[in-house]
This record gives structure tokens, sequence and C-alpha cells, in this order.
């Protein structure tokens, strides 16, 4: 059951902004994003810095895996595409799930 059907409120012109409820939107959340296609890359980075996250983007699972063990607390959740050329994401998800305590969507 929803309580707050509002929580983030998406505008196509503005993109998205923190509702009345800011204590239920993560503003500077450390978002983690990668995804091999830089199109997706680009709109998926500008739509969370819209929503006031902190974005860093990899094009490589590989180099996500480097900067996410270089240092391990430097971020609060990963977005993931699945299909891509040097691991998919399922592994990368199974790599984060062993070395780090991190969400991974």
């Amino acid at each position: 059951m929803v309580h707050n059907r509002s929580i983030i409120s998406h505008n196509i012109d503005s993109g998205c902004f923190p509702s009345p409820h800011l204590d239920a939107f993560p503003a500077g959340l450390r978002v983690l994003v990668v995804d091999d296609d830089p199109t997706w890359l680009r709109i998926l980075e500008k739509m969370l810095k819209k929503c006031f996250y902190q974005v860093t983007t990899c094009c490589l699972a590989i180099e996500a895996l480097k900067k996410l063990r270089e240092k391990k607390d430097a971020y609060d959740i990963v977005i993931s595409d699945v299909n891509m050329p040097d691991m998919d994401g399922f592994k990368l998800l199974e790599h984060v799930g062993l070395e780090m305590d991190l969400p991974v969507i």
C-alpha cells in the first residue's frame, strides 16, 4: 500500500524535484551509474542530477568495480545496465554483493 503517492514529482519539461516531504527524498545520494551505451549514460546522469544526486558514470563494469574497490564508502547505490560487453549486470551485482554492502538496481 502506498501512503505517500508523491515523494517525487516529475514533469517532462523540468525534470524531477523533491516533494514537500524532504525527509523522504534522499538529496545528495551518491550514485554510480554503469552502462556501455553513452546516450543512456548521459540521459540517466542528467535525470539523476536534476534530482540532486551526486552522479558518477562508468561505461564498463570493470571500471565500476575498480572505482568501488578503491573507495568502498564513496557510493550509496549502483545503477547498472544488464547487457554490457565486459561483464553483465548480474555478474557486477554478484561482485558488489560479495564485496560491498550496496544496493544495486
